[in-house]
């Protein structure tokens, strides 16, 4: 027993690297580079992360291999890698903080939801509005009473098609379902 507790340190260094090279191991296996999948970032606390993956994952081109929806929350810690989301739902109170990474949109290519401005230039789409009856994607998303919400692009997405000279347009395609979605 003494032995024991003479080398617990030993043991719970090498179960701590065990822990981190099967997470690396996992990582690598499932995760994907980003130009093969798609995310998406939600700045709300109630998200079901598998159904809208799933619901998005519908009409995604050829090579994305799946489509990632995730917290805010998920991510606080990383937020370097919230930069590298192609889509946010965001509410307008929290967009100005962001909108230097959001890419400006065609207002024709939404031309019947309310869009979110700023110095002339539309950036988002209105998802959520209690005042103006927009309920977009409430089964997927747990939207905050009072709070409106819109809809964004990463202007460094690669999977913007015209709107960044790019062939891929996942990221225009995900935002027309996630439009569809009750």
């Amino acid at each position: 027993m003494r032995g024991l507790l003479r080398n617990l340190h030993r043991y719970v260094l090498w179960a701590l690297i065990s822990v981190v090279f099967w997470a690396w191991v996992f990582t690598r296996i499932l995760d994907a580079p980003a130009g093969k999948k798609l995310v998406v970032y939600a700045d709300m606390p109630d998200l079901d992360r598998a159904a809208l993956s799933s619901a998005l994952e519908k009409d995604m081109p050829e090579g994305i291999r799946f489509v990632d929806a995730m917290a805010f929350m998920d991510e606080m810690f990383t937020t370097g890698n919230v930069t590298h989301g192609d889509l946010f739902v965001v509410p307008a109170s929290h967009a100005e903080l962001f909108l230097s990474d959001f890419s400006p949109i065609d207002p024709a290519a939404f031309p019947d939801l309310p869009l979110y401005t700023f110095d002339g230039k539309a950036y988002g789409v209105c998802v959520y509005d209690e005042a103006a009856a927009i309920y977009i994607g409430t089964r997927y998303v747990g939207y905050l009473p009072g709070e409106t919400y819109y809809l964004f692009f990463n202007a460094a997405s690669p999977h913007l098609g015209q709107w960044n000279d790019s062939p891929d347009d996942a990221a225009l395609r995900a935002a027309r379902t996630f439009l569809t979605l009750p």
